[in-house]
């Protein structure tokens, strides 16, 4: 037998040792923690068993992004997704093993989840940033999944999962070269597939990336322990009738406080760490639509220019009282509460927002609006209504390219009219927020696409369904 041979069979054998004490195949359920108390030195972890390469990693991500990015609704708010590449950015300059071009990019969901894809990609939902009570906790969240990149967790749950298809002959054909590569093995475990088996994790991962993610929290400034009060406070939430989505796709180790308290000895945390920034509220302030709690900017008071209201502003429920309007030329006319403002559009008098006070105002040359209606009559682009109507529509989501469909167009009756309703939601650029839009269109007398869209964000829309109810039945058109 050559030398070659004899290690490739040893090379098998240890393999073959591996699976069998359940370090390749099993769920994972072990803890790399001793519980007995006592400090340990910092924690310091190797990348597991793994058929690919680090640069396929790289692949491999760029690959389950793009189509997670086709999935999910991605948000473009510049001022948002700039403050977490640069958070994010900070840690990763400290994350241990091959420098993986790590890259982040925030979901617009209210869903509290952020989850890692092989070779850098890093999804933070826009819940996880408005849950968090301070920059700590974000900074926690995101060292965690930076961790599980770092580590190699993603590629080494495919590579147990392609042995545990294929068999252990595979390793022979692995080790001699002959087998391994990128597409059969991605195919083997699923395809398309893969995403799931990437975001998977057991105990023992979870673990090896709450102490690696405490590491990096304590490198890049921050105190370690905001990562485990974020986890454990998540957990508390589980007792009620949802649990947060992040418990689904993370398994609870154990008790992450301990542990992280364990190993504090042996970090070198700062004595003043950084807990908090003013970047930080603002960009929560954005998404919620609440007060910034930092004192560099002060907040106004009283009435404000509509011309300069700040996006994210909640501005007060529809009134109970509704006024009378008529377009001047005739074409239409309805009743709005009585608490919002009828703005022209540039479009003229048969193109008008109607919106309450403080939801609406300039971004430079722009005009925004995110709580009312926009209504006005365009050129259709089909002679048919529902064909006109899909044309609209198309044209809405160009505009704003983070939108989807949510449900498609139905027929209804209003006013004696036929109108087809669609609805569609997407991260707004303005708050931040996901906001839902409802687009109602109408085929006029003269050959025209009346449009009606309500807009309200996701967690007010109910509050203000019965007033747009109210404006659409009460719409009447003269053409």
């Amino acid at each position: 037998m050559s030398r070659l041979t004899i290690w490739r069979l040893l090379l098998i054998t240890f393999l073959c040792a591996q699976l069998a004490c359940g370090g390749l195949l099993s769920g994972d359920s072990g803890s790399d923690v001793d519980n007995a108390g006592g400090a340990r030195p910092a924690p310091h972890f190797e990348p597991g068993f793994n058929l690919f390469s680090p640069e396929q990693d790289i692949e491999l991500g760029r690959m389950s992004a793009r189509e997670i990015a086709g999935q999910v609704p991605v948000m473009t708010d510049a001022r948002t997704t700039q403050y977490v590449q640069q958070l994010g950015a900070k840690l990763a300059a400290h994350a241990p093993g091959f420098k993986f071009p790590y890259q982040f990019a925030v979901v617009g969901t209210r869903e509290i989840n952020a989850f890692a894809l092989p070779g850098g990609p890093i999804f933070v939902n826009a819940g996880t940033i408005a849950a968090a009570k301070n920059e700590g906790e974000l900074a926690g969240v995101m060292a965690h999944e930076i961790s599980h990149i770092a580590l190699r967790h993603g590629t080494n749950q495919a590579s147990k999962a392609y042995i545990a298809q294929k068999g252990l002959g595979i390793l022979s054909e692995i080790v001699g070269g002959e087998g391994g590569d990128l597409g059969s093995i991605v195919s083997a475990i699923g395809g398309a597939g893969a995403n799931m088996i990437f975001l998977k994790f057991g105990r023992t991962a979870e673990t090896q990336a709450d102490l690696e993610g405490a590491r990096l929290l304590a490198a890049a400034g921050y105190d370690p322990r905001d990562m485990a009060t974020f986890f454990e406070k998540l957990r508390s939430q589980g007792g009620g009738q949802r649990v947060p989505e992040m418990l689904s796709d993370h398994p609870d180790p154990g008790n992450r406080i301990a542990a992280i308290n364990q190993v504090m000895p042996s970090l070198r945390v700062s004595q003043k760490p950084v807990r908090d920034s003013n970047e930080f509220q603002q960009v929560k302030a954005r998404l919620t639509g609440g007060a910034v709690k930092s004192e560099a900017e002060p907040q106004r008071v009283g009435p404000r220019d509509p011309t300069d209201i700040e996006p994210g502003a909640r501005p007060p429920a529809p009134s109970s009282e509704f006024r009378e309007f008529q377009s001047k030329d005739g074409s239409f006319a309805l009743q709005y509460p009585a608490n919002w403002d009828a703005i022209g559009a540039p479009e003229g008098d048969a193109n008008l927002i109607f919106a309450p006070k403080g939801a609406y105002g300039k971004m430079g040359d722009s005009l925004y609006v995110s709580h009312g209606i926009f209504i006005g009559v365009v050129a259709p682009q089909a002679n048919d209504l529902a064909a006109a109507n899909e044309a609209f529509v198309r044209q809405q989501l160009a505009a704003n390219p983070d939108f989807r469909v949510q449900r498609n167009p139905e027929r209804i009756e209003s006013g004696g009219r036929q109108w087809l309703r669609t609805l569609v939601a997407g991260p707004s650029a303005t708050t931040g927020q996901v906001e839902i839009d409802v687009i109602y269109t109408s085929a006029t007398s003269d050959g025209r696409l009346f449009y009606l869209i309500t807009m309200a964000p996701e967690d007010e829309f109910k509050n203000y369904q019965p007033a747009f109810e109210r404006i659409i039945g009460s719409l009447r058109l003269s053409r």
